[in-house]
């Protein structure tokens, strides 16, 4: 039997991109029904994620105070993660309730991506690991808030690094990326922040 198995999509995210990504978790598990027994970690996550928005936008905000809400917010994830993989009973459907994606057992998406502000002002440059001689890579971005948008590819190359002009600074955008080889997709690499300046 095929055991469901949760992806927390927490490596790339700053802290704002963790209270964005545990606020979307909260608004899936608060009321579901598919986890009664979730309640107590539903409140902690509202909390945590409250407390980190606030340490993150303080007057005078502490590298300490932001890091430790932010390990408290990562602690509940993996809690209630868990918790949605004992009692989804297996149940795929169920478990994507809870607002997580699954892990995925056969093609994996690029082990390491990485997504940096480029040397123009509004310029993002993009690296995505070596997948084979004849991958396709799909690009796409979406701006934040990551769960109020649609992802929109804006390039498809044949090598590994690419770059994105004329964003907006001041403004955070995702970045994602997967290979084609041989008509076989990865999956999308986790998303990656830049607060673009």
């Amino acid at each position: 039997m095929k055991r469901v198995k949760l992806a927390l999509n927490l490596r790339g995210l700053d802290p704002s991109g963790t209270e964005v990504y545990g606020n979307s978790i909260y608004m899936s598990m608060n009321g579901n029904v598919n986890y009664p027994n979730a309640v107590n970690y539903v409140s902690q996550l509202n909390s945590g994620v409250t407390d980190l928005h606030s340490a993150i936008t303080a007057a005078v905000p502490s590298k300490i105070n932001i890091k430790s809400k932010l390990v408290y917010v990562e602690k509940i994830l993996h809690a209630i993660a868990a918790h949605v993989e004992l009692e989804c009973g297996d149940d795929e459907v169920k478990a994507l309730s809870s607002g997580f994606s699954l892990k995925q057992a056969s093609l994996s998406g690029p082990k390491v991506f990485n997504a940096e502000q480029g040397m123009l002002s509004g310029s993002v440059k993009l690296e995505s690991p070596f997948a084979d001689t004849r991958a396709a890579y799909v690009w796409e971005m979406i701006a934040d808030p990551i769960n109020t948008n649609v992802w929109q590819q804006f390039k498809i190359t044949n090598t590994t690094s690419t770059g994105v002009a004329g964003l907006t600074p001041g403004n955070k955008y995702w970045f994602r990326v997967k290979a084609i080889v041989s008509d076989m997709e990865q999956l999308y690499s986790d998303p990656h922040m830049v607060h673009v300046v």
